[in-house]
């Protein structure tokens, strides 16, 4: 398989807030004479397939990544900053960035100095970004307040199949599900929403807008969990890279949709792999639970190593495994099954 689009879909910046670049990587590669696209008013973006069909199925995974915000100016010409999503404060330090500002990009360096690397605990308003500006008026003629600040690392091929970004989270999900969608649409028995949600990493507010506006029967939720086969990865799981997708096992998720997925998987010999969330899963997932509407809900998710750094890593063959799995579920699935979790009467 050709990893083209997702390597395009990673130098694309999209932080949380400004996803439109991703969005439109995503609408370039994949509409079709089969498919339209809705944008809504928080940025979400769906490709439907199958429109004339009722029966509504939600794959979703958010365009969004973490960032730095610029919320300052120092007197030399640096730039202060706020986390913009569960940034890893440690990881900027001494990094190459780029900031995005009245859609421009400009390229810039984390700065550091000796006491930042004393500090046991560094926080985000020991950070400053370093652009060269002589002084604060410079920076503030070029740079907005609420410019973004993003890691400038893309795309690298590893050994053994893994590849390495900046933004796997969640671009990896953005690139499965749309694969998924375009090799089953044509023998499914539903209509295919292909949701790239925004503002995951912070509001939610694209899986809200999402799931109200197009009511899906069932939502397949894409993203990626941390995998523990590294060096002192202190995470409590099993998952390593290599092993396949990843099934929530947990109070939001629908059993029955998990038994289905499950179920395919073994159908093609495909590997699985398995977590425990039972309160929140932090995806989307938790955002669409909190709509009032009905919508029951899986999540499939993709092992990672170092997640939320400007390195991480996961393997083709999980990629390419995830996809095979949902492009069959969606082949699967019909409004005759039924998703209630018990019958009051057998």
């Amino acid at each position: 398989m050709s990893y083209k689009i997702l390597r395009e879909l990673v130098e694309a910046y999209s932080p949380s807030g400004c996803e439109d670049s991703v969005q439109k990587v995503l609408y370039k590669n994949y509409k079709t004479s089969d498919n339209h696209f809705v944008v809504d008013n928080r940025g979400a973006m769906t490709a439907i397939y199958n429109e004339n069909n009722d029966y509504k199925v939600m794959l979703i995974a958010h365009a969004d990544e973490i960032s730095l915000v610029v919320n300052g100016y120092n007197e030399d010409g640096t730039l202060k900053v706020d986390s913009n999503g569960g940034i890893r404060t440690k990881l900027y330090v001494g990094q190459r960035v780029v900031i995005i500002s009245n859609d421009k990009k400009y390229y810039g360096v984390m700065g550091y100095n000796s006491d930042m690397l004393k500090k046991e605990k560094l926080e985000v308003s020991d950070l400053f970004v370093d652009l060269g500006f002589k002084d604060a008026l410079e920076a503030k003629s070029n740079i907005e307040l609420g410019s973004f600040v993003i890691h400038n690392e893309n795309y690298l091929e590893l050994q053994n199949d893994m590849v390495c970004a900046r933004a796997f989270d969640d671009r990896l999900g953005d690139y499965i599900i749309h694969e998924a969608a375009k090799k089953a649409y044509k023998d499914t028995n539903a209509q295919i929403l292909v949701t790239t949600s925004t503002g995951e990493e912070t509001t939610g507010r694209g899986a809200y807008s999402s799931a109200m506006m197009m009511k899906p029967d069932l939502c397949i939720v894409v993203d990626v969990t941390f995998s523990g086969d590294y060096p002192n990865a202190n995470i409590e799981n099993d998952v390593a890279l290599g092993k396949g997708g990843v099934i929530c096992r947990g109070s939001v998720i629908n059993r029955k949709l998990n038994e289905m997925l499950v179920e395919t998987a073994k159908e093609l010999n495909e590997p699985l792999q398995y977590e425990v969330w039972q309160g929140r899963t932090g995806t989307d997932g938790d955002t669409i639970l909190k709509t009032n509407i009905d919508t029951p809900i899986v999540l499939f998710s993709i092992p990672l190593r170092y997640m939320h750094s400007p390195v991480e890593v996961a393997s083709k063959y999980d990629i390419d495994s995830m996809i095979k799995v949902l492009s069959a579920f969606l082949k699967k699935i019909n409004k005759n099954i039924s998703l209630a979790p018990y019958k009051l009467e057998e």
